[in-house]
C-alpha cells in the first residue's frame, strides 16, 4: 500500500475544496430581469393590495455544487401572472435544504445537491 504524503494530500484538497467552497451552490436572485417593479417590503401605512402567491422550485447542482444543472426562476414561475401595469410587493425568498434534499446529497456523496427555494409575495395591479 502506497502512503500519500501530507503535502500532496493538502494540495489535492486545496485544488478540489477551494473552488467548491467559493462557488458551491451559489444562488443569485436578481429582480431586474423581471420587467416589473419589485419591492421587498411595502410601507406600514399603505400595505400592498393584490393576489398573494407562493411558488417553490428546486435548484440542482452537480459535483459538490460546482455546476448548476437546474436554476430557480421567479420569472418563469410567474410568467402568466405578470404583465403590463403589474408588480410584485412584499417579496420574500427562502432558500433551504429539506429532508429530501439532504437524503439526495447523502446518497450521492454530494455529487448531486438540491436546494428548495420558495418565493412568497403579492402581485399588485395597476391602479385604475
Amino acid at each position: 500500500m502506497t502512503l500519500i504524503r501530507s503535502g500532496a494530500l493538502r494540495r489535492a484538497l486545496l485544488c478540489v475544496g477551494l473552488p467548491a467552497a467559493l462557488g458551491a451552490c451559489a444562488l443569485t436572485f436578481d429582480t431586474r430581469s423581471l420587467g416589473v417593479p419589485v419591492t421587498m417590503a411595502s410601507p406600514v401605512a399603505a400595505p400592498a393590495v393584490g393576489d398573494t402567491f407562493t411558488v417553490s422550485q428546486t435548484a440542482v447542482h452537480l459535483f459538490w455544487g460546482m455546476y448548476e444543472v437546474r436554476a430557480v426562476s421567479l420569472q418563469s414561475a410567474l410568467a402568466n401572472q405578470l404583465g403590463e401595469g403589474r408588480g410584485i410587493a412584499n417579496l420574500r425568498i427562502r432558500s433551504r435544504h429539506r429532508l429530501g434534499d439532504a437524503i439526495l446529497t447523502v446518497l450521492t456523496a454530494g455529487l448531486v445537491t438540491s436546494t428548495t427555494v420558495t418565493f412568497d409575495g403579492i402581485i399588485t395591479h395597476a391602479s385604475r
